[in-house]
């Protein structure tokens, strides 16, 4: 007996097609013809047609489509963690009550344009059964969701593209041993290799480099991928990463903890807020944060203000795009880009989702635009606006990593790029790419001494670039000087620590000092700790650092413990010259030590 069949096909040069068909006895039956609109499956009252342009279907069955970015995701489906995928059976829909109701309608066709726009990017399924069950189309069809709804949704098969396990679990969930179970899965080859190369970029780097992000553009192009559709892939691609999901999947629980009270309090801001700084140093992309907040946190009640004047201004110059004309139809004045890099600046600033989602239904709505009138000059300038978008997010990644990803540094090829969006941020506005990525950042708490020296020093040799006072090579030399220092700082404070915490207390005079620096230099050198000498400051660098350490733990945070007095631990942050980091690790430390409850040190944290 025949259980399973199989067949590949292809609609067009850009979409193929493989159907699955599973039952207890397959021989004998037919099932397949060749129609003038393409080919047509059919079984039991059912038929799926494949067209060169889409599909056209009726009977029993549905969409499914691993969930993405851009896929409709119901809340509940959102805090139920195994859920995998998207279920959409034909006929049904949601009453006031948000009750699943059915009609005996299930008759419908789609695009393959907006089957990969709506549902996956890259693949979808669609299906039918033939069953025994002989009642109303939309019985079958309460019947069928109700077995296998819930495996449909959390099937590892969908995203592993295992089209016999996939439509063997429906066959099974049926339990109608006389049933027949019609798999289909469409496949845009153009997404699947744009997203085959992000995905393989991505990986190795952890970001996109100026070259690949030409062969990623180059790839676009050619295929003619929309930049919502480029944007959904990238940020499916970074989320499936398995060090990003991890964190990514704690903010998460956090979110899905909160949405319990519909209320999200200053503790909890705080929290998502140190996740988010601490995403920065493993190099995890603001984007699959703003995803989640989008979803998470657009109903809750978090503060009660006006939009923001920068929302209310991008807002502006986006309607602009639709209600311009003639010659200004889509275009971008120099006052409308500082406008929109601001906004964009202070939305990520503020984890404000509102900018994102405006931005992304802008771009929904110009490529609609575009598709609809044959008129490519609103697409076109907001894929102007886009070009300086993904330059902002290239620097602002670069930056962000070397001031506070340790040991980060940079070579040639992104001092290069850097150079090239300098020149053309300060074209825009002059001194706007200072403004834009190092004055914002200078004013973060938790930028280390060394991040700080790295920025600092990068721009000062960004300048004399301009200038013709140094190079590429020598900028990225003394960026590497910087990470020696800090490598060498590290070492050296971390030996320093474990060997002679009961000594460096003693310390009391320069004499002694002097001494033990020439014998811990000694020890260093005989050790090999560090390669070549260490210079002297930074030895009494690290002794002045860990004598102010010891003045902290030993004399002012007892105190800022008693008295709850959160300036005088401000104060300290802010003028001992230690980073901040750091010090919240030795307060961390001295508390498990002692046993002291962490609420005190969260209230002090505030």
């Amino acid at each position: 007996m025949i259980r399973e069949i199989k067949l590949l096909g292809k609609a067009n040069d850009k979409v193929d097609y493989s159907v699955t068909i599973t039952g207890a006895d397959l021989s004998n039956r037919y099932y397949y013809e060749s129609v003038p609109e393409g080919d047509r499956f059919f079984s039991g009252g059912n038929e799926f047609i494949i067209t060169k342009t889409g599909v056209r279907y009726r009977g029993t069955g549905g969409h499914v489509c691993q969930y993405m970015f851009g896929v409709d995701l119901p809340l509940k489906d959102l805090l139920r963690k195994d859920v995998a995928n998207r279920l959409v059976m034909f006929g049904a829909y949601y009453d006031k009550a948000d009750n699943i109701m059915f009609s005996n309608t299930t008759a419908g066709e789609e695009s393959f344009d907006r089957i990969f726009l709506t549902g996956n990017a890259v693949s979808n399924y669609f299906f039918f059964v033939d069953t025994t069950l002989k009642t109303e189309i939309r019985e079958v069809q309460r019947e069928v969701l109700r077995k296998l709804g819930k495996q449909v949704k959390r099937s590892e098969a969908v995203g592993m593209r295992d089209d016999s396990r996939f439509c063997r679990e429906i066959f099974d969930a049926l339990e109608d041993p006389k049933a027949f179970v019609f798999l289909f899965r469409l496949v845009n080859l153009h997404t699947e290799e744009y997203f085959a190369t992000f995905n393989k970029m991505y990986a190795e780097h952890k970001q996109i480099p100026p070259h690949d992000m030409e062969i990623l553009s180059a790839l676009a192009d050619l295929h003619d991928l929309a930049p919502y559709q480029q944007e959904r892939i990238k940020i499916d691609g970074m989320y499936k990463l398995t060090e990003n999901k991890k964190v990514v999947d704690e903010y998460k629980d956090i979110l899905i903890a909160v949405s319990e009270t519909g209320e999200v309090s200053p503790s909890e801001l705080a929290k998502l807020s140190r996740l988010r700084t601490l995403s920065l140093r493993l190099n995890i992309p603001n984007n699959l944060f703003d995803t989640l907040d989008e979803l998470l946190l657009k109903d809750m009640q978090i503060i009660e203000v006006e939009e923001p004047d920068y929302i209310r201004e991008t807002r502006a110059i986006c309607e602009g795009f639709f209600l311009k004309t003639g010659d200004l139809r889509g275009h971008v004045v120099p006052e409308d880009l500082v406008k929109l890099l601001k906004a964009k600046q202070r939305s990520m600033t503020n984890r404000d989702p509102a900018f994102e989602s405006l931005l992304l239904d802008t771009v929904r709505a110009c490529d609609e635009n575009a598709r609809d009138t044959n008129d490519m000059t609103i697409l076109e300038g907001m894929s102007q606006v886009l070009t300086y978008f993904d330059r902002y997010d290239s620097a602002a990644t670069v930056i962000n990593n070397l001031a506070f990803m340790e040991r980060s540094s940079l070579n040639e090829d992104n001092i290069r790029s850097l150079a090239g969006n300098m020149d053309i941020f300060d074209k825009v506005k002059k001194g706007f790419f200072h403004e834009l990525f190092i004055a914002d950042l200078k004013e973060n708490r938790y930028l280390t001494r060394y991040g700080r020296k790295k920025v600092d020093t990068l721009y000062r040799g960004l300048e004399k670039i301009r200038t013709g006072d140094t190079t590429y090579r020598e900028l990225a030399a003394t960026l590497n000087t910087v990470n020696a220092e800090e490598r060498i700082y590290t070492t050296i404070h971390r030996y320093i620590k474990e060997r002679f915490k009961s000594i460096y207390a003693e310390l009391n005079s320069k004499e002694d000092q002097e001494i033990f620096i020439q014998d811990l230099n000694r020890e260093v050198q005989a050790k090999g700790l560090t390669k070549g000498p260490v210079p002297h400051a930074i030895y009494e660098e690290i002794i002045l650092d860990i004598r102010k350490e010891s003045f902290y733990l030993n004399n002012l945070l007892p105190h800022i413990i008693v008295s709850r007095d959160n300036r005088v631990r401000e104060d300290f942050l802010a003028n001992s010259g230690l980073d901040r980091f750091y010090v919240e690790e030795l307060e961390r430390d001295y508390f498990d030590m002692n046993q002291i409850d962490t609420y005190i040190l969260e209230e002090l944290r505030k």
